[in-house]
């Protein structure tokens, strides 16, 4: 690996061993309080936080893989590894949520069937909340330094400012709104304070689940080989069609694809003159050095051709 790669991916290695054990505390903090209040909302949070943990482990191990050269049992490298871990990390995190809403449905559906819940402990939590949304913030603040130092192009880094942002969110909101329960027993909604932790769960689930399955989304799209964005490819095709032009070659398309940080570049190219292979060699580098100061790096395969048939079908 290159030393400036190795050097970018230093402060992404430091930042989520930091996460890592922040998140380790915030998990044990989190199942604690909720045992300790009775509280769901409480459980949801520690749940959060462990998913974040046992996803910094992974994430570690991939980050230290990403932009590896090609190995005999990897002959296309390492970079769609980091794609599959957003996308399993967002996956998990939906799954947690679908549990959450399940457990405050059923509270819920107790409370109504005349069943017995459990009165919350409401000390335990002000104390969580205060500790727990600093800790978030902190981290929040240090993955997106850390992101900014590697250049903006660590997906990881970005997913988990995002994770903990979201995460700080949840302890404030889930917080603020147990904290404020005892003061409506002498109103309209006191009956429905016992289930209250269990409404507010309901509401923090519906303003944060479109995070991860926005990311899964995207996610699916680059593992479906689905076209990198209109902007991204028309940088790579201008760099591509600007290069051909100086060396004399005809351009007919070019392909990108996007796996994390890396992207994919397939430029189909006719020389239309006797060649060398070093001077494909020399186009190849030429260009991708070109886009790496305009989208990022990436691996350039290219590909000579007399026809257009590598042109693809119009949907």
């Amino acid at each position: 690996m290159p030393a400036t790669a190795a050097q970018n991916l230093e402060p992404e290695r430091k930042a989520l061993v930091i996460g890592k054990w922040a998140n380790l505390f915030m998990a044990v903090a989190g199942l604690l309080t909720a045992w300790v209040s009775r509280s769901d909302a409480m459980l949801v949070d520690g749940l959060y936080s462990a998913v974040n943990f046992i996803s910094a482990i992974a994430a570690a191990r991939i980050g230290a893989r990403v932009g590896l050269p090609p190995t005999r049992s990897r002959p296309w490298g390492h970079d769609f590894d980091e794609v599959l871990y957003v996308t399993f990390r967002s996956l998990i995190l939906i799954g947690v949520l679908v549990f959450a809403a399940f457990v405050s449905i059923s509270k819920i559906w107790t409370f109504f069937s005349g069943g017995v819940v459990p009165e919350l402990v409401f000390g335990p939590i002000a104390v969580y909340a205060v500790v727990i949304v600093s800790i978030c913030l902190g981290l929040a603040f240090n993955f997106h330094r850390a992101y900014r130092k590697t250049g903006k192009r660590s997906a990881i880094l970005k997913t988990e400012a995002r994770a903990a942002l979201i995460d700080g969110a949840l302890s404030v909101g889930s917080g603020a709104a147990l904290l404020s329960l005892p003061y409506l027993e002498d109103t309209v909604l006191g009956p429905f304070v016992p289930i209250g932790d269990a409404v507010i769960v309901l509401v923090l689930i519906l303003a944060i689940i479109w995070q991860p399955l926005s990311t899964f989304r995207t996610t699916l799209a680059d593992l479906a080989g689905v076209s990198a964005p209109s902007s991204t490819y028309a940088k790579v095709a201008r760099a591509a069609r600007d290069l051909a032009r100086e060396k004399g070659y005809r351009l007919h398309r070019a392909a990108v694809l996007q796996a994390g940080r890396m992207h994919w570049v397939a430029v189909y190219l006719d020389p239309e003159k006797p060649v060398r292979a070093e001077d494909i060699d020399t186009f190849r580098d030429i260009l991708s050095a070109r886009l790496e100061d305009v989208i990022g790096p990436a691996r350039v395969e290219i590909v000579l051709t007399a026809s257009d048939y590598s042109k693809p079908v119009q949907e």
